[in-house]
């Protein structure tokens, strides 16, 4: 598996991240019309009004989130090495 970074600049390569963040928006969006209000009580009747629309948009994929969470295996005791260790000398300018 190899890394990759988006251009800077290139917006359809970060398709994949931002098109779902956008239909969250307008689902929002289009419950707060429904609702006929944005304000709330509190902070936890927000809390709940947000996680019925996620709970909402997540049951769409709760079958094949099923399929898959039946296939996995656990994860190792330990964490595996992340990172690369790279020796460098610094000395000073001569």
């Amino acid at each position: 598996m190899q890394p990759t970074r988006n251009n800077r600049g290139v917006a359809h390569e970060n398709g994949a991240i931002e098109s779902p963040h956008g239909h969250l928006k307008s689902a929002v969006r289009d419950a707060l019309l429904l609702r006929g209000s944005h304000d709330f009580d509190n902070l936890g009747s927000y809390r709940r009004f947000i996680d019925e629309i996620v709970g909402r948009i997540n049951a769409r994929n709760g079958k094949r989130i099923e399929l898959e969470r039946a296939l996995l295996q656990p994860l190792p005791v330990q964490r595996t090495c992340d990172y690369e260790e790279t020796r460098v000398d610094l000395r000073s300018p001569a």
